[in-house]
């Protein structure tokens, strides 16, 4: 998992410089940079919060739960901040290509993230009740 995560990286950044077939689409340096700005301002927050539970592998570590600060809103908000960092790359660029692969790149989490739910139910009695209450990536939505 971890090492199909970075390859999705490596992708949103390669089509992000490689010529693209057929032209790019309309580009934004500056709205870009916001985009990646905010969320690797998300990635540092949310990686602070987790703190010692942070692992890069779907399985918990047994360091606890954390529902405190972005938690609270989002199950997995970080990978929320990641896609918006990557999404930042794509805007830059205009590169339909980069666009393609933040997709693939939201698609692997979406997955990730449900085999690390099923890990989660096993591990910590009060997950089920979290989850049902606080969305999956963004605050509402994708509730279990």
């Amino acid at each position: 998992m971890v090492g199909l995560q970075g390859l999705l990286f490596l992708a949103v950044a390669v089509t992000a410089i490689a010529p693209v077939p057929g032209g790019s689409w309309p580009s934004s340096l500056w709205g870009g940079l916001a985009l990646i700005v905010a969320g690797s301002l998300g990635v540092l927050w949310t990686g602070r919060l987790l703190g010692r539970s942070l692992t890069p592998l779907p399985a918990p570590n047994g360091e606890g739960l954390v529902v405190d600060g972005a938690y609270r809103w989002a199950r997995h908000p970080m990978y929320s901040a990641l896609v918006v960092i990557c999404l930042g790359v794509a805007v830059s660029s205009g590169a339909w290509t980069s666009y393609t692969a933040v997709a693939a790149l939201t698609v692997f989490f979406m997955v990730k993230s449900r085999m690390e739910e099923r890990f989660l139910l096993q591990a910590y009695e009060g997950y089920r009740d979290y989850a049902s209450r606080t969305g999956r990536f963004l605050p509402g939505v994708g509730r279990l």
